[in-house]
């Protein structure tokens, strides 16, 4: 009887102990899903296309693999160095639309123009996690915004802007959700140092 007791209270013990484990889990969970939701919003507030910047801040960075136990420092160098990877993935990606073929003329000068600038956005990424890393933030943010501009350049390149040919049709870029997240995502890197102290 008394070793039946005994097993009893073990077994109590045990449960208690999961639920405490799985509570204390929880609320790190929580408690770092609010540092990130609080420095997006920080970061976004006042800017007028928020309503996107927001959720795509706080979706990036969740989704990061150590975010969970980051300050808003180590949001920014965790968002620049997403940022690193999908300049590196773009890059790639373009270079596999140019193997594939099958584009006109103006779409292979697009895409030739995209590849220039994401390489190059790609050497101003590693200045710019040398300026954070060091504390430079007007320095940082510099950087930041040509590595952003690869991106809207590439954009551009497709539709064409001044210099389109009368009567032709801006061409639909190929990269349009590449070029979209890497705005989105630099943004966000920016936003962040911004609120640095």
């Amino acid at each position: 009887m008394q070793a039946r007791t005994h097993a009893m209270a073990a077994r109590f013990v045990i449960s208690l102990l999961f639920l405490l484990v799985v509570a204390v889990s929880h609320a790190a969970l929580a408690s770092s899903s609010s540092v990130v939701e609080a420095t997006c919003t920080k970061a976004t507030q006042g800017i007028v296309n928020n309503l996107d910047l927001a959720p795509f801040c706080v979706a990036t960075l969740q989704a990061a693999p150590g975010s969970g136990g980051s300050d808003a420092r180590g949001l920014a160098v965790i968002a620049t160095n997403l940022t690193l990877a999908n300049y590196t993935t773009a890059y790639a990606d373009i270079k596999a639309l140019q193997r594939r073929g099958g584009w006109s003329e103006r779409e292979a000068a697009a895409l030739a123009t995209c590849r220039q600038l994401y390489i190059e956005a790609l050497n101003v990424v590693h200045s710019a996690i040398h300026a954070l890393n060091t504390g430079q933030k007007e320095a940082y943010v510099a950087d930041m915004t040509i590595v952003r501009r690869a991106a809207t350049g590439c954009e551009e390149a497709f539709i064409g802007g001044d210099s389109n040919r009368p009567g032709e049709k801006a061409a639909e870029s190929p990269l349009h959700k590449v070029d979209d997240d890497a705005i989105k995502l630099t943004t966000v890197a920016m936003l962040i140092v911004l609120i640095l102290k």
